[in-house]
């Protein structure tokens, strides 16, 4: 039977963006009839962005990209998708993309992967001897457990940088632990302090180490010290989500359940910038500090570009379908999902 933790992070991760989706297009809506316009004026687009669907099985459908470590490498899964909600796989089998070709589809529904890094390193979680544990993988798909508390009744990795840093969450009881798995000391794991929640979901690590999550309550950074920040949010109510982080810097979105707000934030947790009228997440960071999101246009939820809270690309020829889930080290190659496909769009001056 899965654990408690484990059931939250799957439902979490299936619901919070759609949850956050149709009720941002409500707020998008009455925005247009007040005639009002995202912040900030695109400027004139440096990049022809050419479109390259990525691979999918002979026997797969569909396919969603969930990590990438944005650019040799993606993870996710293939299958056939429910074309009615929850929208889930039937048969969803674990599957890594080398340049956008499938290198490994695992034969079955297990290990979940959730994250790779630059070395192809894949980390997840692994049904075993009654519960979940977490575990690596290799490009052939072989798995080695990390290292575990005896107490836990379940673990999962969910994130890892290109140092070999991983972290995950873990569970005692009811009680949900968050994890690191440092390469620095092989074969070690900490746990981290973090207030009681009912789920937590990871959603990145930079190369220091930082981790950023959300829970059902707050998001939160845990610093290079292990010690966790809540990430703030402006207005009554409102909760701010982290979506990646590279070196320190944080992006994602803040809500209020009536209110949308791309959100930056920096390593401890305060809020450096807002932006609205349209806007609704921030989902990636480039190497040079461009961050790639999502916002509305009219009553249309487009994937956009933005740079020091402006514009920088209102991604015009892209199809308002893609949702930006990478972003290369030198912002030419844009990673993620085109409605039943992962796929990416490279920069042609």
């Amino acid at each position: 039977m899965d654990p408690l933790f484990n059931r939250l992070n799957r439902f979490n991760r299936s619901n919070r963006l759609n949850g956050r989706k149709a009720s941002a297009l409500a707020v998008a809506t009455f925005t247009a009839a007040l005639g009002l316009v995202p912040v900030g004026t695109a400027q004139a687009a440096a990049c022809q962005w050419q479109r390259t669907a990525w691979e999918l099985p002979s026997t797969a459908t569909s396919g969603t990209v969930s990590a990438s470590d944005g650019s040799r490498y993606g993870v996710g899964v293939t299958g056939t998708r429910n074309t009615s909600w929850p929208y889930d796989y039937t048969d969803a089998h674990g599957t890594l993309w080398d340049n956008g070709k499938v290198v490994l589809r695992l034969p079955g529904s297990k290990p979940d992967i959730s994250g790779v890094n630059a070395a192809g390193q894949m980390v997840g979680s692994d049904y075993v001897g009654g519960k979940f544990k977490a575990v690596t993988l290799d490009r052939s798909g072989t798995t080695t457990a990390l290292p575990s508390n005896p107490n836990w009744n379940g673990s999962s990795a969910s994130v890892i940088n290109n140092a070999g840093d991983i972290a995950g969450t873990a569970g005692i009881g009811t009680k949900i632990i968050l994890v690191v798995w440092p390469a620095s000391a092989p074969g070690t794991y900490r746990e981290l302090p973090l207030p009681a929640v009912s789920f937590l979901f990871l959603n990145g690590i930079d190369e220091q180490g930082r981790i950023v999550g959300s829970t059902n309550s707050f998001g939160f950074v845990s610093d290079l010290n292990g010690q966790w920040h809540t990430l703030a949010a402006q207005g009554s109510n409102a909760k701010g989500t982290p979506e990646a982080i590279r070196d320190g810097r944080i992006v994602g979105g803040a809500d209020t359940g009536t209110s949308y707000a791309e959100a930056e934030w920096d390593a401890q947790g305060s809020l450096t910038r807002t932006i609205t009228a349209g806007a609704v997440t921030a989902s990636a960071i480039g190497g040079n500090g461009i961050v790639g999101g999502t916002r509305f246009v009219g009553t249309a939820q487009r994937p956009v570009l933005w740079r020091d809270g402006v514009v920088a690309d209102s991604l015009a020829a892209v199809p308002d379908t893609f949702r930006i889930k990478a972003i290369s080290n030198d912002e030419k190659t844009l990673i993620g999902n085109d409605s039943s496909q992962p796929a990416s769009y490279t920069c042609s001056p």
